[in-house]
């Protein structure tokens, strides 16, 4: 779904385009100790893309992923959760969160997360249910749990809460910018 990059060498290698497969990883490593949900995680990292940079975009950010698995979660509750962290983070309770209809291999429905705030409206994330086939994938059974998970860039964050102009300041080495906060 990314365009991402290659290490040469005689593996194929590749760098991460999402933090997403911390999940499954969390998710086996829980249950081959015998340890069974709920399970509630929050997975910061770098990642990669290759993607044309801009204000707004860059080829390396750090990302944060959260899941939360247990018997009957919904989308309502993912949505509180994603409100809640937003309200918080932002120091701002009326900030509002709306969901569009989008496609995450990891998650079914997938949505994309806007956020309403001072007047504006701003694409912020991923969201969605995880997947059945993660589940599968991982030895639980699809129809007993249920979990969500979402995510967003860390820096597009910070960009938003401090006013930061462009992203790439976070990058160019100058120790005035991170000095600051």
């Amino acid at each position: 779904m990314q365009d991402t990059f290659w290490i040469k060498s005689k593996e194929r290698l590749v760098l991460r385009t999402q933090t997403s497969p911390v999940q499954v990883r969390y998710m086996e490593e829980k249950l081959k100790k015998g340890i069974k949900p709920p399970y509630r995680i929050i997975v910061p990292g770098k990642v990669f893309r290759n993607e044309a940079t801009d204000a707004t975009h860059e080829a390396e950010f750090y990302q944060v992923e959260g899941l939360y698995v247990d018997k009957n979660v919904s989308m309502a509750q993912l949505k509180g959760t994603v409100l809640l962290f937003f309200r918080k983070f932002f120091h701002d309770d009326k900030i509002n969160v709306r969901f569009r209809p989008s496609f995450f291999p990891f998650t079914e429905p997938s949505v994309e997360v806007d956020m309403e705030w001072k007047g504006k409206r701003l694409e912020i994330g991923g969201a969605g249910l995880v997947h059945p086939h993660v589940f599968e994938a991982v030895g639980l059974l699809a129809k007993k749990y249920r979990g969500f998970a979402f995510g967003c860039g860390i820096d597009r964050l910070l960009m938003l809460r401090h006013g930061i102009p462009d992203i790439r300041m976070f990058y160019n080495g100058d120790l005035r910018v991170v000095s600051q906060f």
